[in-house]
């Protein structure tokens, strides 16, 4: 009958194998790291008729507070026209209204497919006073022939908002 040492013991326990199964934890977090970030690229890429209708939304939401807070500074009236093809701005000098072609303020299109209706009307024109006040408020919905819809908002207020 043979007895076993405690060295020839050791060899057999699983624990201390010199083989290893598996992944760590560190390779794995990596992995899932990089999958995230290419399927983020992806996402990003990919632009819809969504994307076109929100980014023409945003532009005109951040213009028309630009527009507010440039009659504000400057003390004089501004206003915005828009129209089935697109928007425009116009400042006070004197007794007439002078077409701004100057960045942020010049003449834009609606992208490819887009189209307004604004409180049903074919077009609006909004004066923003001295103050920053509208001269009235505004609903400008703005919708991709694909069905994808966005809302420019503007309060009696001044307050530009942009959403669904």
């Amino acid at each position: 009958m043979r007895i076993s040492t405690a060295t020839e013991r050791r060899k057999f326990l699983p624990s201390e194998s010199s083989e290893k199964n598996g992944f760590s934890l560190v390779e794995l977090m990596i992995v899932i790291f990089l999958i995230g970030l290419v399927s983020a690229a992806v996402v990003l890429s990919l632009s819809g008729a969504g994307s076109k209708t929100r980014s023409d939304a945003e532009r005109l939401g951040a213009r028309m507070a630009a527009a507010r807070d440039s009659a504000i500074l400057e003390s004089r009236p501004l206003a915005i026209w828009v129209s089935a093809s697109g928007y425009g701005f116009e400042r006070r000098n004197g007794d007439e209204w002078a077409q701004l072609d100057a960045k942020p303020f010049e003449t834009t299109n609606w992208s490819q497919g887009v189209s307004f209706s604004g409180s049903g009307r074919s077009a609006a024109r909004v004066v923003f006073d001295a103050t920053g006040l509208p001269s009235s408020p505004l609903q400008i919905d703005l919708t991709h022939a694909d069905g994808a819809s966005t809302r420019v908002s503007l309060a009696a207020s001044g307050e530009v908002s942009v959403g669904k």
